[in-house]
């Protein structure tokens, strides 16, 4: 206890009082002048030393060939990584730009007009962002920066992980909208108002107070409004959102609030989970945005397969890439950084990437023998002097492999080749997409043709554009000619094609001819009251029947051909042969030194962006060598052996034991290995340490837990995660089939809701059931609905499950026919709804037909007919 100075302790009046009352005025005139100290301010020192400015830099990427690299060479690769990067960075950027800027200028302009208009309500902007969440970030952060350029709001971006209640809503509203822009002055300030009283961090006077004070500051009339985006509003409780419009409206008449809701539904939905109420104070319109799968397609354009990229994406990369966006639902972010990702990947690991410099940055000194003996290794290399050798340039082909100066002169001939060849490429895939007849996106399109590389040959073509351009009426094949002439006079904006109309001459004249005469045709049929047609259209094939000793006999016959309809047949022909000799295009692989310019590893990436800790935690404590590169455990081999890590020990005995572990035997197996009997020689007091250690690190990385059954038991979490069910992995790689596509005969075409995989067959809705029936004619019987393979009614009155097993039976699923229960069902419902008088003539005429030959001879042919009719 304190000791007290007897009679020196003096007692005073305010010493026991509750509450005291402070008031500045007074205290004020009776101190006089406060004598606070000065705020301390950190000032750099004028002797302070300036750090030494090294006189040479060193390159950032390190030598390779062991460090046999010349450090010129190492400097060139960093060079190229930064002059190649920020040229796509520059494009990227205008493509996100470019790809919601109609979204951004309606819901600016909406915002603007709420503004002039008082409708005593709420604006808010409904924004359908679709199911991919992964696009609405970028929407948000252009809409966030459009609004505060435009117009100079108060923006506040909320998300559902930010705001789970109100009053952590309303902390995050006003700490983002008073939040001091960069350019603001030291004089403001949101939590001090008129009097000194200190605001609450969740009240909304503050904000209004802070408005009132940069309506002063700038003399701005738009500055008291307030922008709220709620991101993902449906992850938001409906509740919260009700509180939170209520709470706004009430306080339009000081801070006007604009509201805008990124949905992934409808609105209708979304509505749904408000009160009428609440509904009632809302004045919205609705927007739509750009998918990103659109945006995506428009970056691959722009930056992977436009003519600006230096490096090339290979194709099983770039596949892996789309599909880890399609999957995964990245943002397009993720796939901007996997792009250069790859890039840093080739310019600091390749050291063949010195070969992209162009003729001026490429010398032939910077050329070393490490770089030819590790071109002599190429796959390509190979492929190059085995061609040479099957041609019978025996000269070049021994060049190539002995003569150092002669392959150094075709490696400096190799990038004019290389630009040629990806520009050749780059024009036959505008001139495949422009078409219009390919069923598949241009990223598939991109990668079919980096992989396998570019033949419209119907029968072994890569991208088959034969049939479909057969079937051409002549008005579509006019057309068909029209866009090839636009798309090689203007070229495409997106891959940076220039219009090559100059270089195309004679395939551009042939395309002129060809149309002037199939227009001269076209002019002479309509003369002759006549209709042009060529002999793949189906309207010079006919089904004939012939009945022949009272069989029935059909066959497929072709329709007399004018003079105009044997010319315009000819016409398609030179057509087809002209785009087979100009859009033809040999894979990647096939091209000398490909993999100087072509990145095509997936292993960095799925180690980077893939990550697998489970599989790394398995192999780190199943094989701790690896990772250590210790003596000790080098003998285990990954086995069990006393030498290695506790962990690892516990993690050899986990698995040997069942779902539930008695830590007692677990303590008892562990103690057997590293006891005082043993070469490791523990006492049981280090041991045990060791052992709760080691086992606190497996809960750490989730493979045991605590048991609930057993007190003195922990689970295995990993092995009961990890258990598989034989029936659940039939069934999902049952799900995973793939359904081969069926193609409409009028087009060729194929409906954009075909099932690719039997999951997606299962999961087709009713009006996309309907919309299939109806795209491949058995929906609306026609002369074309018994031409496909397994043509089937489609009644109406149908249920979801009678029109799903119809469609399955029309693709050739097999299982899908009418079940014999139903049949039997329908056929005994049949007899018993007839009358007499069916009954009567159904009987009448089963005698006829086993007359033995008398009766009507319409009746039998029918009979015999019966399928067809």
């Amino acid at each position: 206890m304190a000791q007290y100075e007897g009679d020196a302790t003096q007692f005073e009046e305010d010493d026991h009082r509750a509450a005291f009352i402070f008031n500045r005025k007074a205290d004020g005139d009776s101190a006089g002048q406060s004598t606070r100290p000065a705020k301390r301010r950190k000032v750099a020192r004028p002797d302070a030393r300036k750090p030494q400015q090294t006189s040479a830099v060193e390159p950032v990427f390190p030598p390779l060939f062991n460090g046999g690299e010349s450090p010129a060479a190492a400097r060139l690769r960093k060079e190229l990584f930064e002059t190649a990067w920020p040229i796509l960075e520059t494009r990227i950027k205008q493509v996100l730009r470019e790809a919601n800027r109609n979204t951004l200028d309606e819901v600016t302009s909406f915002l603007h007009q709420a503004a002039e208009a008082e409708t005593g309500k709420i604006t808010a902007g409904f924004i359908i962002t679709g199911p991919s969440i992964a696009s609405q970030d970028l929407l948000f952060e252009q809409l966030a920066e459009r609004l505060c350029t435009a117009s100079q709001p108060r923006f506040v971006r909320l998300r559902a992980s930010e705001a789970p209640n109100l009053k952590v809503a309303l902390k995050k509203i006003i700490q983002d909208a008073t939040a001091r822009a960069p350019d603001a002055g030291d004089d403001l300030n949101a939590e001090v108002s008129q009097g000194g009283r200190k605001f609450l961090n969740y009240d909304l006077e503050a904000l209004h107070v802070f408005l009132q004070q940069q309506r002063q500051r700038q003399r701005q009339r738009q500055s008291r409004r307030v922008v709220v985006a709620f991101q993902d509003s449906e992850a938001f409780e409906g509740a919260l959102l009700t509180d939170l419009i209520t709470l706004f409206h009430s306080w339009r008449d000081r801070i006007q609030f604009d509201v805008l809701f990124g949905i992934a539904t409808s609105v209708e939905l979304f509505e749904a989970r408000l009160l009428k109420s609440t509904a009632r104070q809302l004045y919205g319109a609705q927007f739509d945005v750009v998918q990103a799968n659109s945006v995506l397609e428009s970056v691959i354009k722009s930056a992977v397969a436009g003519t600006h990229a230096t490096l090339r994406i290979g194709p099983s990369l770039l596949q892996n890439l789309v599909e880890r966006q399609h999957d995964q639902v990245a943002g397009i972010q993720v796939f901007i950084s996997s792009l250069k990702y790859a890039y840093m990947c080739h310019f600091y690991a390749n050291p063949l990437s010195v070969l992209l410099a162009g003729d001026g940055r490429m010398d032939q000194r910077l050329v070393q023998p490490e770089h030819i003996e590790a071109v002599r290794t190429l796959e390509s290399f190979k492929a190059q002097v085995e061609a040479a050798v099957q041609a019978g340039q025996l000269n070049h082909a021994q060049s190539l492999i002995e003569d150092d100066e002669y392959l150094v002169a075709q490696i400096l001939q190799q990038g004019q080749r290389r630009r040629e060849d990806l520009l050749h490429l780059l024009r036959a895939l505008h001139l495949v997409t422009s078409t219009g007849l390919a069923t598949a996106s241009f990223v598939e399109l991109y990668i079919l043709a980096l992989s396998n590389g570019i033949d419209i040959d119907q029968s072994s073509g890569t991208i088959p554009l034969e049939d479909a351009v057969k079937r051409l009426n002549p008005g579509e094949f006019l057309a068909l000619i029209g866009r090839l002439s636009d798309a090689i006079q203007n070229g495409s904006p997106e891959l940076g094609l220039d219009g090559w109309e100059p270089d195309a001459e004679e395939f551009v004249g042939s395309l002129t001819d060809i149309q002037d005469e199939v227009e001269g045709l076209l002019e002479r049929s309509k003369s002759n009251g006549t209709t042009l047609k060529s002999k793949y259209s189906a309207q010079s094939k006919v089904l004939r029947t012939t009945v022949v000793s009272q069989k029935v006999q059909l066959s497929q016959d072709t329709a007399t051909l004018t003079e105009e309809d044997k010319a315009f047949t000819n016409a398609i022909d030179t057509l087809l042969g002209l785009l087979s000799q100009n859009l033809h295009c040999d894979p990647i692989a096939n091209l000398f030194l490909h993999e100087v310019w072509v990145f095509d590893w997936k292993s960095p990436y799925r180690d980077v962006f893939v990550p697998r800790p489970g599989a790394t935690f398995a192999r780190a404590l199943s094989r701790p060598h690896d990772y250590l590169a210790c003596a000790c455990c080098a003998k285990a081999d990954g086995g069990l052996a006393p030498t290695l890590p506790t962990t690892a020990i516990l993690y050899h005995l986990y698995f040997e034991a069942g779902a539930l572990v008695n830590v007692a035997d677990l303590w008892s197996a562990y103690y057997a290995l590293v006891g005082e009997e043993t070469d490791v020689g523990l006492d049981e007091r280090s041991a045990l340490v060791f052992f709760y250690r080691g086992l606190a690190e497996l809960r750490m990385m989730g493979f045991v837990k605590q048991s609930r059954k057993k007190a003195d038991h922990v689970a295995k979490l990993n092995a009961r995660r990890a258990a598989r069910n034989p029936a659940f992995d039939a069934k999902l790689s049952q799900m995973a089939l793939k359904l081969a596509p069926l193609v409409q005969l009028t087009t060729g075409a194929v409906h954009p809701d075909f099932p690719r995989t039997l999951l997606a067959f299962w999961l087709l809705t009713d009006d996309q059931l309907d919309g299939l029936a109806h795209f491949y004619h058995q929906r609306t019987p026609c002369h074309w609905t018994e031409q496909y393979p397994c043509p089937v009614t489609w009644p109406p009155g149908l249920s979801l499950e009678e029109k799903r097993r119809k469609l399955g039976k029309f693709i050739g699923l097999r299982g899908c026919d009418t079940p014999i229960g139903a049949l039997v069902a329908g056929e005994v419902v049949q007899q018993l709804q007839r009358s007499e008088e069916q009954i009567r003539e159904e009987a009448e005429r089963r005698a006829r037909v086993q007359g033995n030959g008398s009766g009507d001879d319409v009746e039998e042919v029918r009979r015999k007919m019966g399928w067809y009719y």
